[in-house]
């Protein structure tokens, strides 16, 4: 007996009332438990829905069993990557350490950074571009463009979260082979982990890092160095750095990735002072993403540059960062907010990149670590070098240091918070110097917001806000001239 539903039979008779009583009757029929000859005819009623294993069609044998679905996505490890630019000790930097630094640990250069230490080491690896030789046992002098760093420079960095540097840099012979040595050795008895120098062949790197769960490789080019000095003195192999070879390069973060979860490449390229990277740079990028890397930490111009979320082929998203611009230096001393143009405060913008790494579980076998979230923070360089009067102050030292813009923010609308309404005449002044001062501070987040990238920038909540055990900042204007060093 072929069953036949009801509705198609009605469609195929539309004309014949007879047809409806016929169909009418034998449902009354069933209704009634009554049954004939045509009831037989009729569809058997369809059963209703179950959510238990079927019979197979023909009926008897084994229940078929219901399938069961894929597990959700999981995450079963994740690590975070911090990064920050330059590290440029000039002259000005070392002395606002040693004068305002007096009684902090590491000859005073944990001052420099005191107010950002936490943020710094709430990544599990941190990065930054070590550019300066760290070499005070052959050191060959400093000058405008030529720099050296005592061993405490680096031990604050680590103090303050840095765990892995890079010395690919175009200041890495800037105290000679000698000094070039000399700061391996320094960094090596500091266990402060470098990329982009040491021994031949293997200079770039990788210097692998295990962070929750999750195997990092980090490597580390330079395009250029400002002297000579790469060239192994005898035919044997000797420390060298990392002189960018982009074929070479790009197999060796295919090798890396072949053996690490994630590839972090370092990259010291550019143009100084350009905030946008250069096309063969952007080219560049792509084919060391599409190699296998999923970070790419760009420094050099000494300004910021956008972010780039790359799609690499396979589907997983690159974080490229063209230039993080400086961390601490004492670029654009001079810039006074709202009389100087703009776009020479770009050398003391700041940016604390963050990248969380994600191995992701997806079922069947197929599990890989692939890039979970990324955001910077705006950091500011402040130097109060132009409000030094030297003629009332001949012995006055910069207090140089780096700070969050967003805490920056909070303590300044904190004090004019606390201003009556109106103002005081005898307090006009200092009223005006702080809105002032929220000015420049709103204006370099946003002007670091707009090169990065809106989409990326992060703020701090207000549990953030306030560091713990940080002390405030020593106001340079109310130092006694005493207290300055010489």
């Amino acid at each position: 007996m072929i069953p036949v539903k009801l509705g198609a039979l009605v469609r195929a008779f539309p004309s014949a009332p007879s047809v409806t009583l016929v169909l009418a009757l034998s449902l009354a029929a069933c209704a009634t438990g009554a049954r004939g000859p045509a009831d037989r005819a009729q569809p058997a009623a369809a059963p209703a829905p179950s959510t238990s294993p079927s019979l197979p069609p023909g009926g008897g044998g084994a229940l078929a069993p219901v399938a069961t679905p894929e597990p959700p996505v999981r995450t079963v490890a994740q690590a975070t990557i911090g990064a920050v630019g330059d590290v440029l000790m000039h002259d000005a930097v070392k002395q606002s350490a040693a004068t305002y630094g007096r009684g902090a640990p590491d000859a005073g250069f944990s001052w420099l950074y005191a107010s950002i230490a936490d943020l710094l080491a709430a990544p599990d690896v941190t990065f930054a571009n070590l550019e300066t030789p760290v070499a005070p046992g052959t050191a060959q002098g400093t000058r405008p463009f030529v720099f050296n760093a005592p061993p405490e420079a680096v031990a604050a960095l680590q103090r303050a979260g840095v765990d892995l540097v890079s010395f690919a840099n175009n200041h890495v012979f800037d105290q000679g082979r000698p000094g070039f040595e000399e700061t391996l050795q320094r960094l090596d008895a500091l266990r402060m982990r470098y990329v982009g120098a040491g021994p031949s062949g293997r200079a770039a790197g990788p210097v692998t890092v295990d962070a929750g769960g999750v195997r990092i490789a980090f490597l580390g080019y330079a395009h250029f160095f400002n002297q000579d000095g790469n060239a192994c003195p005898s035919a044997r192999p000797c420390l060298q750095a990392s002189q960018l070879d982009r074929e070479a390069a790009l197999e060796t973060v295919r090798r890396a990735a072949s053996e690490a979860d994630a590839v972090v490449v370092s990259l010291h390229w550019g143009d100084e002072y350009a905030t946008q990277p250069r096309a063969e740079d952007v080219e560049l990028a792509h084919r060391l993403a599409d190699a296998g890397a999923l970070v790419v930490l760009g420094h050099h111009p000494h300004v910021l540059q956008p972010v780039e979320l790359y799609r690499r082929a396979d589907g997983r998203t690159a974080v490229i960062a063209y230039s993080l611009g400086n961390f601490v230096s004492n670029q654009s001393r001079n810039y006074v907010p709202g009389v100087t143009p703009e776009p020479v405060a770009a050398t003391r913008d700041g940016a604390l990149l963050r990248v969380r790494l994600a191995r992701r579980d997806y079922g069947r076998g197929v599990s890989r670590v692939e890039v979970a979230g990324a955001d910077f923070l705006p950091l500011w360089t402040e130097n109060d070098t132009v409000d030094i009067d030297r003629r009332k102050e001949p012995r006055r030292k910069p207090a140089i240091r780096v700070v969050a813009v967003d805490r920056a923010l909070a303590q300044v609308r904190a004090e004019l918070a606390a201003f009556p309404d109106p103002v005081p005449a005898g307090r006009a002044d200092a009223w005006a110097r702080l809105r002032a001062r929220e000015q420049l501070l709103a204006g370099r987040r946003a002007a670091v917001a707009a090169v990065m990238g809106e989409d990326l920038l992060r703020t701090l909540g207000p549990g953030e806000l306030v560091p713990e055990n940080v002390a405030a900042p020593i106001p340079a204007a109310t130092t006694p001239a005493s207290a300055a060093t010489p």
